[in-house]
């Protein structure tokens, strides 16, 4: 059993050289009937030799899946890089939109009057003291700067 594997394996492995060596003719009859063999055909009609080109070398091959091997690392390199950029652009947007929030909702905090913004007058009057309007502004200045990093990380 081990002889017969032996001889089959022998015989594969010698098997396309052998494919490879074989000459091809074309014969075309006088009826127009078109053969293929490996040995001419006595006929009247045209016979014609088939020249096989041998496939690729060894190196060749070698050659051509190191260089497959080099495009594929630098396809998944870049693939890898593009990732990396998503999610460094994902985390700023986060942040971005985090920063947004946090601005808005001290905003809202900050636009509620509490009982040190009011100054009172003679004739229980009373009004909004300046520094209430200046925590307002500077409170809004952080909204719209913070709405402009969001669309400045979204690429707008």
């Amino acid at each position: 059993m081990d002889i017969r594997k032996s001889v089959l394996a022998s015989f594969l492995v010698i098997l396309p050289a052998l494919l490879q060596a074989a000459d091809v003719y074309r014969t075309v009859d006088d009826e127009g009937n078109v053969t293929y063999t490996d040995a001419p055909v006595k006929t009247d009609g045209k016979i014609e030799k088939i020249e096989i080109q041998p496939g690729p070398s060894e190196a060749s091959r070698l050659d051509t899946e190191q260089r497959n091997a080099a495009i594929r690392k630098a396809m998944e390199e870049a693939r890898d890089k593009r990732l990396e950029k998503e999610a460094g652009r994902d985390a700023q947007l986060s942040k971005a939109r985090k920063e947004l929030d946090e601005a808005e909702e001290n905003l809202k905090r900050t636009k509620e009057l509490g009982e040190d913004d009011r100054q009172y007058l003679t004739g229980g009057r009373s009004r909004i003291r300046p520094e209430y309007h200046e925590r307002v502004k500077e409170a809004e200045k952080k909204v719209e700067d913070a709405r402009k990093n969001l669309k400045e990380a979204r690429g707008y």
